[in-house]
């Protein structure tokens, strides 16, 4: 998939699923499958004459509860199919689940993410060629889940991230949000509003704030993953192009350093960064960006349903910077297809007709369309949403990036080896910041396991 193709499938996609057009009519529910329609089985070809039980192992936690309200509603449109979901955090933390869970209970509906789940699952893989769903996705968006003709996975969201931050907060410390688009005037905003923090200028407004930002070095899937991203969308134009890749180039290596630098020193532990790799994801977002403790942190729109546990006002005040990597990314948000559902191609005949009738029920019907959009904060590829659009700001600044062409590929690391992004490049950058490694060990590091890996 050719970089400039995915911003096309992002802006043909999403522009049209939630954005300010309304494109398509909205199916029925549960536009299943292509199936029986005798009478002991559903559109979807489930059988209604007895019980069918799938379970689905999945990794978005913020969704969770989003997922569960669309699989009450599909239970009783369809009380005799019983679904069990299980969740566990993403990364190489459900990636290696996954490989425990399908030895002991296989799932029937899991996910996937680019070219190497995709080659590592593939006996595993049920065909989604005939999915009516697939009418309503730009061709592009399937590229990283096709083998041959073969569709392997459905789009899971349409996903960006950057610096998310309190734009309210900064607005109060007089830093407007246009002047941070930049990594010059981000750096700029984040030392005025520092200062402010530590003169107490902003204790009455803020009680809980303490620091511009919290880092979450001890998920090797914020500092590998995700921070290293934009450095290998200066190596390779998309996950396709790097999963072929025998070398890394690693030239954006220096910019990768300035970002992890960059979001170390707006914290309390700026002086004593080591401590940064005992700081997890729920400390950053929960405890830190959600109650107003930091005022930013790296992320993207998937955070939103958890900041609305928390706190639904803090919701209404964010939005997202750029990520800040100088001359490549700014004014720039990564922005693509995260992850794919996929359907346990060895599960029995009705196992897999239910969960190919549910993935539409979720994602096609208007009932579900609705708990996808308002209550999974999602935003999506498909063109069929027509007028439904995302309520909450931070999917709002994703899709006008997407609008406005100010994007770079978003998941070009799920082209690297197996585990390299968080195994090698995360677990050394958490060397980096204790000071057991130099930068240029790092670099080499990277450099040497990328090579060996695609040679083993």
């Amino acid at each position: 998939m050719k970089g400039k193709k995915l911003l096309a499938l992002v802006t043909a996609g999403a522009m049209c699923a939630v954005a300010l057009t309304g494109c398509g009519g909205n199916p029925g529910a549960s536009s299943g499958a292509a199936g029986s329609t005798a009478a002991d089985t559903s559109a979807g070809g489930v059988p209604s004459d007895k019980n069918v039980s799938i379970n689905i192992f999945q990794f978005k936690v913020e969704a969770k509860d989003a997922f569960q309200k669309a699989i009450d509603a599909y239970q009783k449109k369809h009380p005799n199919v019983k679904i069990n979901m299980e969740t566990v955090g993403g990364g190489d933390d459900y990636g290696a689940a996954l490989k425990t869970k399908m030895k002991s209970d296989p799932p029937v509906i899991f996910n996937i993410g680019g070219p190497q789940d995709v080659k590592d699952w593939n006996s595993k893989l049920e065909d989604l060629s005939d999915q009516q769903w697939i009418s309503h996705l730009p061709e592009d968006s399937l590229a990283d889940v096709k083998d041959g003709s073969k569709v392997l996975g459905m789009p899971f969201d349409l996903e960006g991230y950057g610096i998310v931050i309190n734009r309210k907060m900064f607005e109060d410390a007089g830093v407007s949000y246009d002047s941070m688009l930049t990594f010059d005037g981000m750096k700029k905003g984040f030392d005025t509003l520092k200062a402010k923090i530590e003169k107490g200028d902003m204790k009455s407004k803020y009680p809980q704030l303490e620091a511009v930002m919290e880092y979450p070095a001890k998920e090797t899937w914020v500092i590998g993953d995700h921070d290293i991203n934009p450095a290998l969308g200066q190596d390779f134009k998309n996950a396709a192009e790097a999963f072929n890749a025998k070398e890394l180039p690693f030239k954006a290596a220096d910019g990768y350093k300035k970002m992890i630098d960059f979001q170390a020193s707006y914290t309390t532990n700026a002086k004593n960064r080591g401590t940064l790799n005992s700081i997890d994801y729920s400390t950053s977002l929960e405890g830190g960006l959600a109650i107003e403790r930091v005022a930013a942190i790296e992320q993207g729109n998937w955070i939103a349903p958890s900041v609305t546990n928390v706190d639904a006002n803090v919701l209404q005040k964010l939005d997202v910077l750029p990520l800040p990597v100088p001359g490549f990314s700014d004014g720039k948000w990564p922005v693509g297809v995260p992850m794919y559902w996929a359907v346990n191609k060895d599960a029995d005949a009705d196992k897999k007709a239910a969960a190919k009738d549910f993935l539409n029920f979720m994602y096609q019907s208007d009932e579900g369309k609705q708990i996808i959009i308002n209550d999974a904060k999602f935003a999506v590829a498909f063109d069929n949403y027509g007028s439904l659009k995302p309520s909450n700001p931070l999917n709002q600044r994703i899709m006008k990036a997407v609008e406005e062409k100010k994007t770079i590929p978003g998941w070009v690391y799920n082209g690297a080896p197996a585990t390299w992004t968080q195994k090698v490049a995360g677990a050394n950058v958490q060397k980096y910041l204790s000071g057991e490694e130099t930068w240029d060990q790092v670099v080499k590091n990277c450099k040497d396991q990328w090579k060996s890996m695609r040679a083993s």
